[in-house]
């Protein structure tokens, strides 16, 4: 997601330098008021809690997984109790199949949600399907839709994520349009992905002309990428903005896509123009908790612009994977080598007044918090923002 906020959004200035946002992408126009910035692990759990216990219409979660610990029992719990009073509630959830799936003592996402499923006669539950994680990719998108309210996130439903893993979460209020915008887009991606019953039993919607490895991949890949796009390309003329929108809002939300197995790269063609808008002597900031930035990012940072950078990453104590069994323990240095030779790389261009690197670290803590944000030259505000769950390296 991208926000260009505040009185900045003139005729000239900045509107200028990223007015070319508008003719790619839907945009989606809101006062500032209606954009809240969650700042703690808490506060996100604490408005996915109260919005899942009051919400009239529609929730609506797609994340990587969902944990089994007493929290998300109980946002579970609050789902049910609100459903048994609303029968009109419309509910869905999108998770990836490899992390929804794999147990967790006794438990895992599936065994939780198979309960409610039995219980909620208008819970769907669709899950990226196993073969497809396995050679592709994963289930990444973080957004969670109640009512005409939307939270765009890089953090998961699980506990971690709603006590002391700092991430980032962007609340937009009664938006009717973007929530609408963001339930289609989950909709759009359960068309292609297994759907779950009470008995944890997987298949694929019969409206579904191939299936992810019982078909040729080739053709479960066309027939997938050809939904995303058609609905990109109605999103992009349905939501077209309009003099008159320029001067009733002032900030604008431009969603971006990114599903690279689907040969999607909305997100990351864009990320790049957006660092050959920036100006001399403007800064950008890039947020990731796992840094390894694509060659492509890389040369942009390194050779085009002539913007000054900060980089934030996890210190390998703030990272996820620190003290975890096996292989997946040396991820965190295996990060700090690629950030050291990067480091080194700015050192033999002399480019330390340009480029600067920071570590985050808090003790008990971690860091997932990713996004981009872009402030011009003599700016002590960022004009935009860039949220969601990219990591801006290749498996982003």
């Amino acid at each position: 997601m991208l926000k260009m906020a505040g009185d900045q959004i003139t005729r000239g200035g900045v509107w200028n330098r990223f007015s070319w946002l508008a003719e790619e992408l839907p945009g989606f126009g809101v006062k500032g008021s209606q954009v809240k910035v969650l700042v703690q692990p808490a506060d996100f759990y604490q408005e996915l809690l109260t919005r899942s216990r009051t919400s009239q219409r529609r929730i609506v979660l797609s994340s990587l997984y969902l944990g089994t610990g007493n929290k998300e029992k109980a946002l579970l719990q609050g789902i049910q109790e609100n459903v048994d009073g609303n029968k009109n509630l419309r509910i869905n959830v999108l998770l990836d199949w490899c992390r929804g799936t794999r147990m967790t003592g006794q438990e895992s996402s599936a065994s939780l949600l198979a309960n409610l499923v039995s219980h909620l006669r208008g819970l769907y539950k669709r899950f990226m399907p196993a073969r497809w994680n396995e050679t592709i990719g994963l289930q990444h998108c973080k957004i969670y839709i109640f009512d005409d309210s939307v939270i765009i996130s890089g953090a998961n439903l699980s506990n971690d994520y709603f006590t002391n893993r700092q991430d980032r979460y962007i609340l937009v209020e009664n938006c009717e349009k973007l929530a609408d915008f963001y339930d289609k887009f989950v909709q759009k991606i359960s068309e292609f992905s297994l759907q779950m019953n009470e008995e944890q039993t997987f298949k694929m919607s019969e409206d579904f002309p191939s299936h992810p490895f019982e078909s040729s991949l080739a053709e479960f890949k066309t027939e997938s990428n050809n939904i995303i796009k058609a609905f990109l390309e109605e999103e992009k003329i349905k939501n077209k903005i309009s003099e008159e929108d320029l001067n009733n809002f002032d900030t604008w939300i431009f969603p971006t896509v990114q599903m690279g197995p689907l040969d999607v790269t909305q997100d990351s063609e864009v990320t790049v123009s957006i660092l050959r808008s920036g100006e001399q002597d403007g800064r950008f900031v890039f947020g990731s908790g796992y840094f390894n930035l694509t060659q492509e990012y890389l040369h942009e940072i390194l050779h085009k612009s002539k913007s000054n950078f900060d980089l934030i990453m996890a210190h390998p104590k703030a990272n996820g994977f620190l003290g975890a069994r096996g292989a997946a323990g040396g991820i965190p240095h295996a990060y700090t080598h690629i950030a050291s030779t990067f480091y080194t790389l700015v050192g033999d261009r002399d480019m330390q007044h340009r480029i600067r690197m920071h570590e985050y670290q808090r003790d008990g803590w971690t860091f997932h918090a990713k996004g981009l944000w872009y402030y011009p030259p003599q700016s002590s505000l960022p004009c935009m923002t860039m949220v969601g769950s990219p990591n801006f390296g290749y498996r982003s």
